[in-house]
C-alpha cells in the first residue's frame, strides 16, 4: 500500500529565496511515515501502549530541485518490507507531475521495556504491505558514514526544548536543523544541496545540553558529525548540485 499527502508549501518551510528548507523537506517526510502508520492502526501512542516504537536509524535523500513557496507539494511513501529488527520505506517527493525528491530509509523496532531493538511481530509488519519499487538505485541505504574524521571546521549547538519529541529525545528532522546551520555557517559547501545521508547513531536526551557539529570536504564530499566528546550522535554525508 502507498499513501500520498498534498499540501502547498508554507511560509515558515521557506528561507530567503523563497525556497523550502533542509528541514521542513524532512519534516514532511517524516509526517508521511507517520501518517502512514496511523492508517494502518499502528500510531505512536498505540505502540508506545504496546511497549514498542520505530526509530529512523538512517536515510538518504536525493534533491533535483527545492520546492517554492506555495508550490503544491506531494510526498508518496511506502513500506517496502521488514527482516529481523529492520524494516524499509521509500519516498517520492512531487510537484505537480515533476518529481523533485526521493528517499531510502531503514527503521528500527525498538523494545522499551527491554530499552533494546528487536525483531519485528508480524503482526506489526503485516498491516502495511509489502511493495518492492526503489526510490533510489538498489543497496543505496547501504552508505558509509566516517564517525572519526577530523573536523575542518566546528559549531557548537545549544539544544532547545523544542527540539525533543514525544519519545524524549532530539527528533530525528531537528539534526537537519542544525546541519543546516553548520554548512550555511561555514560556507563549505559552497552550492545548493543535492544529496544528504545520515546515520543515527546515540539518541540526544534531556541530559545533554550542548554539542558540536563538524564538518570535514573531502573531494566532492562534505563528510558531517555531531558529537560532544568522544560521543558521537549522528554522522552522514552531503554533496551538493555541482558534485553529483
Amino acid at each position: 500500500m502507498k499513501i500520498e499527502q498534498t499540501s502547498i508549501v508554507e511560509y515558515e518551510e521557506v528561507d530567503t529565496d523563497f525556497r523550502m528548507k533542509l528541514p521542513a523537506l524532512f519534516q514532511r517526510l517524516q509526517r508521511a511515515a507517520l501518517n502512514h502508520s496511523d492508517s494502518v492502526g499502528l500510531d505512536t501512542q498505540t505502540m508506545v501502549a504496546a511497549g514498542a516504537v520505530w526509530i529512523l536509524n538512517r536515510i538518504r535523500v536525493k534533491i533535483q530541485r527545492m520546492p517554492g513557496y506555495r508550490e503544491p507539494l506531494t510526498v508518496r511513501t511506502w513500506h517496502k518490507g521488514s527482516a529481523g529488527f529492520r524494516a524499509g520505506r521509500d519516498f517520492f517527493v512531487l510537484c505537480g507531475d515533476e518529481q523533485v525528491a526521493a528517499a531510502a530509509s531503514q527503521w528500527l523496532y525498538y523494545d522499551i521495556g527491554r530499552k533494546r531493538i528487536a525483531k519485528i511481530p508480524e503482526r506489526v509488519s503485516a498491516p502495511y504491505t509489502d511493495e518492492r519499487d526503489e526510490a533510489l538505485e538498489p543497496g543505496a541505504i547501504d552508505f558509509a558514514v566516517d564517525k572519526t574524521f577530523e573536523p575542518e571546521e566546528t559549531l557548537a549547538l545549544t539544544t532547545r526544548e523544542g527540539d525533543y519529541d514525544p519519545n524524549g529525545h532530539v527528533n530525528n528532522t531537528v539534526y537537519l536543523d542544525y546541519l543546516d546551520t553548520l554548512i550555511k555557517r561555514s560556507g563549505i559547501a559552497g552550492g545548493s544541496i543535492g544529496e544528504v545521508g545520515i546515520q543515527y547513531l546515540k539518541e540526544i536526551d534531556r541530559h545533554v545540553q550542548a554539542i558540536q557539529g563538524g564538518l570535514v570536504k573531502d573531494n566532492d564530499v562534505i563528510h558531517f558529525r555531531f558529537f560532544q566528546q568522544e560521543t558521537v550522535f549522528a554522522a552522514g554525508f552531503v554533496r551538493t548540485k555541482d558534485a553529483l
